[in-house]
């Protein structure tokens, strides 16, 4: 299940993130595989998606195409 599947206030563990440069800059962001993170926003009319990062306390914000490059599992 992808980051755009989750619904807004769930928790979710991340499995792997796909992509070459994508997956450069996620992990830039501070979000890596194995991480729990939450999700606390969808923008509206293909707007960002604002997640938390349970794991460090960060909060990153990130388009949907990369959103839809992040695999999750709810927990």
């Amino acid at each position: 299940m992808s980051l755009l599947e989750l619904p807004i206030g769930s928790r979710a563990r991340v499995v792997t993130i796909q992509g070459g440069m994508s997956r450069r800059r996620i992990m830039a962001l501070g979000l890596r595989e194995g991480d729990e993170i939450e999700l606390l926003y969808k923008g509206a009319f293909g707007g960002p998606i604002l997640v938390k990062n349970l794991s460090n306390g960060s909060q990153i914000a990130v388009g949907r195409g990369m959103a839809a490059k992040i695999l999750v599992v709810p927990l």
